[in-house]
């Protein structure tokens, strides 16, 4: 069959804000482009990749360039925050080619694919509620009339008004089966690539994935429950033979300078990473890369290693500097550990990020004070900060009503930049304020400007780093 994969364009503004959008972030769907490699691997289908969010490709030049074509499925992946953009641009799919098959994925459809079916009667044929590599291979061989309706997979649909949902899709304990994603990149679409403006050392860069899953259970996010009902709380890994292989394809076939670890927790084995760090060395990669770090399983040797393995910084999910919100949002972590990863990795030379949510359900004005005292007494390089987004499928989502309000109920109108929730007792005014200040709290001490003066080494660091004070001037 001849398949069209998409991941459809999301203007940075949307994440970002209007007047922060030059900062933001623009990386591929790794599980497009794992999606694909599965197919190609196997050897069955005719597979197109098309990033129309990196080429910035709307609805109307989506249309303009699959017209005259044809594809047997198109399928598209959406984030919570991508999904009504999939919904329009499906919606143009459908009018061009009735008759073809269109179906759904990613996280947004992970979260929510019953009410995905209901939303939309007769737009998406199949919505994908887990992986989606073999649930995919399933799905093209009964489209193809290789096996039978009851063979099915890893999907939902509507039949006759009713939602039918099939049962979970086999998952693979080794990761390998999915072949390389790399050898699928695109050179002309490399330079397009980029995380924020202080999220990267060298360019160009991709992204990379050593494992699947997450054994924490954060209630502000999906994995959680996901993770427990479809994958058996199991952490599933790439070998460390197929990391080399996918960083050797990058740099050397190309010319990547940079990997971003994707893992939701990329240090859950502490002896993995260093034999991962053994490996890059043994086999002298020069690539820089970077990784999401939880901070109750740190330790300072680890971090040495990792950094002398050519790590330049890990990203650390924060969320709140209240140790009583770390606790209600079953984080896993207190600001004590929080405060000493920072330490450690300023001590070891790695820069470290961290992010923190401001919003969350049950949040009062004392412990957004208690953020933005800890951001001012701790030794994180890069604090982030965004305004709380209600995600269907996580375990906060059902709180909503309890601790607060929605005050954006429409998808394509929330921003990290916009308050979308209302906690009681806090006011829009309020939260924005506090936005504004968590940022100027951060970046505007003589001590972190100190920190990034050591980081400036070119002219585009420079230009980096005007982009970030015009930002900071916006808030």
């Amino acid at each position: 069959m001849k398949v069209l994969l998409i991941i459809p364009y999301v203007p940075l503004e949307v994440i970002y804000g209007k007047l922060n959008k030059e900062i933001g972030s623009v990386m591929p769907s790794l599980g497009i482009f794992y999606l694909a490699s599965y197919l190609k691997s196997v050897q069955k289908h005719d597979v197109e990749i098309l990033d129309a969010n990196v080429l910035q490709m709307d609805t109307q030049a989506l249309e303009k360039h699959i017209a005259g074509k044809s594809f047997d499925c198109i399928g598209f992946t959406a984030t919570t925050l991508g999904y009504s953009y999939a919904v329009e641009n499906a919606k143009a799919i459908r009018e061009l080619f009735p008759g073809v098959k269109i179906v759904l994925g990613g996280p947004h459809a992970q979260a929510e694919p019953g009410g995905i079916l209901k939303e939309n009667p007769g737009l998406f044929d199949f919505v994908c509620y887990g992986e989606g590599e073999f649930a995919f291979e399933l799905l093209l061989d009964f489209l193809e009339a290789k096996i039978a309706e009851k063979e099915l997979r890893g999907w939902m649909y509507l039949q006759a008004g009713q939602i039918i949902e099939t049962p979970p899709a086999p998952i693979p304990e080794n990761l390998d089966v999915f072949g390389h994603p790399a050898r699928l990149l695109p050179r002309e679409w490399i330079p397009l690539y980029h995380e924020k403006i202080f999220s990267y050392k060298k360019l160009p860069m991709f992204s990379l994935m050593s494992s699947r899953g997450c054994p924490f259970q954060c209630t502000f996010c999906s994995t959680p429950r996901k993770f427990k009902k479809l994958y058996q709380g199991r952490v599933r890994f790439h070998s460390i033979e197929w990391i080399i292989e996918e960083m050797k394809i990058l740099e050397d076939e190309l010319g990547i300078n940079e990997v971003n670890f994707w893992d939701d927790t990329f240090n859950v084995k502490r002896q993995r990473v260093l034999d991962f760090c053994k490996a890059k060395l043994d086999n002298k990669l020069r690539m820089t890369w970077s990784c999401n770090f939880e901070a109750n399983i740190a330790d300072v040797e680890l971090m040495k290693a990792m950094k002398a393995a050519g790590c330049w910084s890990i990203m650390v999910g924060g969320e709140s500097g209240s140790d009583r919100m770390l606790e209600f949002i079953k984080k896993g972590v207190t600001s004590r550990q929080l405060r000493l990863v920072g330490k450690w990795a300023n001590e070891v030379g790695l820069v470290s990020r961290v992010s923190f949510i401001l919003g969350l359900p049950t949040d009062t004005r004392e412990t957004i004070a208690e953020t933005l005292e800890f951001i001012k007494q701790s030794d994180f390089h890069l604090p982030y900060f965004q305004l709380y987004v209600p995600l269907p499928g996580t375990e906060m989502f059902e709180q909503l009503a309890t601790f607060g309000e929605v005050v954006i109920g429409d998808p394509k109108k929330r921003s990290a930049s916009k308050v979308n929730y209302l906690p009681r007792g806090l006011t829009e005014e309020f939260l924005l304020e506090k936005y504004s200040e968590a940022y100027k709290v951060a970046y505007l001490r003589w001590k972190m400007v100190w920190n990034h003066l050591q980081f400036i080494r070119s002219w585009k660091d420079v230009k980096r780093y005007w982009l970030g004070l015009k930002a900071l001037r916006n808030m």
